[in-house]
């Protein structure tokens, strides 16, 4: 592994898991949808700081350090008993390298509209997220090493997406078990005259209630591009970018429909070998509110 001094243009050359890591959310993908007026509404702040980044041909350099801090809220509202709006908007994004300053700014908000297609006994839903460019696009922090560079940390890709879901979920009626199975597409465009490859997302999650107290899960996620990325053709929109991750997480009642969350994704080759992204353990700590509709 070869240790790299980041100076302008390498920090560009890197900078394009940045947006992937906020984006591609580790909230699961599931089947269910809410009852109509449920609400489930979570704040949580994360984590993640590496020195190791993966380049298009899976080469493992390490540079200086990258670290990337957020606030993101996320929510969800039953429309209908089949109809959920969901809402993923990082409120803040800090954004910095060990030889840059650190700069931040609010984040690209994606909603998602969940129809339930079954209901019953093999939950199935279909679910489309554009995510609105509202972000900032380009932010420049000056480097530490040199007062003349600037570096462009940007806290939103300033493209329009949209991401497609098809999920499907079980649970067991005599054991507090789940389990959600996802696949999607992403639908990408372009930014600033430069168009980028689409994506394909798939994901599996298990999750278990101990002393019917804790909820416990694991979950596998997996991105890879469409098209064969060859050559980085924008270096900070995460054109080309490929990970399987892997999660644990858990949530613990506080009081009264509220819960504290604690999550910790990191990276693998499982299923697709890590292309273009930095790669460390990202640690995440929450607390989220479930309403739940009136009974008559």
């Amino acid at each position: 592994m070869r240790k790299i001094v980041v100076t302008k243009y390498w920090i560009e050359l890197w900078l394009s898991p940045i947006l992937l890591l906020i984006s591609f959310t580790s909230f699961a993908q599931s089947g269910w949808t809410k009852e109509k007026t449920e609400g489930f509404y979570q704040l949580s702040f994360n984590r993640f700081s590496s020195e190791d980044y993966f380049t298009l041909g899976g080469e493992n350099l390490s540079t200086n350090r990258f670290t990337q801090n957020s606030l993101v809220f996320y929510g969800e509202y039953g429309l209908t008993d089949k109809f959920t709006v969901i809402a993923n908007w990082p409120l803040q994004v800090w954004n910095g390298f060990s030889s840059t300053e650190t700069v931040s700014g609010l984040g690209d908000l994606r909603l998602e509209f969940k129809q339930a297609l079954l209901k019953k006994h093999l939950p199935l839903s279909i679910s489309v997220a554009p995510e609105l460019p509202i972000g900032k696009a380009n932010h420049f922090a000056k480097s530490v090493l040199n007062d003349f560079e600037s570096i462009n940390l940007p806290s939103g890709d300033g493209e329009f997406n949209v991401w497609t879901t098809l999920a499907t979920s079980f649970a067991l009626p005599n054991a507090p078990l789940y389990g959600n199975l996802y696949g999607a597409y992403n639908f990408r465009t372009q930014y600033d005259g430069i168009s980028f490859s689409d994506q394909v997302g798939v994901g599996v999650e298990v999750g278990y209630k101990i002393a019917d107290l804790v909820w416990i899960n694991s979950r596998i996620n997996a991105i890879t591009s469409v098209d064969d990325v060859s050559v980085i053709t924008d270096f900070v929109r995460g054109d080309g970018s490929e990970f399987t991750s892997y999660s644990f997480g858990a949530a613990i009642p506080i009081h009264s429909g509220i819960h504290l969350s604690l999550n910790y994704r990191n990276y693998s080759d499982f299923l697709f070998e890590r292309r273009n992204i930095y790669s460390a353990g990202t640690f995440s700590i929450g607390v989220y509110y479930e309403r739940k509709p009136k009974k008559p």
